[in-house]
This record gives structure tokens, C-alpha cells and sequence, in this order.
């Protein structure tokens, strides 16, 4: 049994190397050229709400640090 576990464990890493792997670039330069000198609105990236970034969120956003007063005093003699 654990020869088939085995088999099972390459076949998945050589699909998943298959899968990863570099794709062969066929643009043309003048075709890049083209794309990137067409004048008109960029697209602004969207943000999506996913699991880890509820999880990485900060609770107190920049301005609230900002408002309170630190702990740090000016040097006084």
C-alpha cells in the first residue's frame, strides 16, 4: 500500500511542476509597443476580502495611532 501512496505523491508533484512551469512567450515586441502606447483608462486594481486578510487586518487604523497621544515625552532637562 505505501507504493501506491508513493506513486501517488510523484504523480502530484510532476503535475503540479508540469503546471508551475514557464509558458513560451510568442509577442512581438511591435505588438507590446502597441498595447502600451494605446492612449485610454487604466484599470484600477480590485480589492478582495479574503480569509487571511480578516486575519491580518489591523483593528486601529494609522489616523486613530496618530490622534492619541504617544508614550513618548520630549527630552526635558
Amino acid at each position: 500500500m505505501f507504493w501506491l501512496q508513493a506513486l501517488g505523491l510523484v504523480a502530484a508533484l510532476a503535475v503540479g511542476i508540469w503546471i508551475g512551469r514557464p509558458r513560451p512567450f510568442n509577442q512581438s515586441p511591435q505588438e507590446i509597443e502597441d498595447l502600451l502606447s494605446k492612449s485610454g483608462s487604466r484599470k484600477k486594481a480590485t480589492r478582495h476580502v479574503t480569509f487571511l486578510n480578516l486575519l491580518q487586518r489591523k483593528m486601529e487604523k494609522g489616523s486613530d495611532r496618530r490622534r492619541k497621544p504617544s508614550g513618548r515625552r520630549p527630552f526635558e532637562l
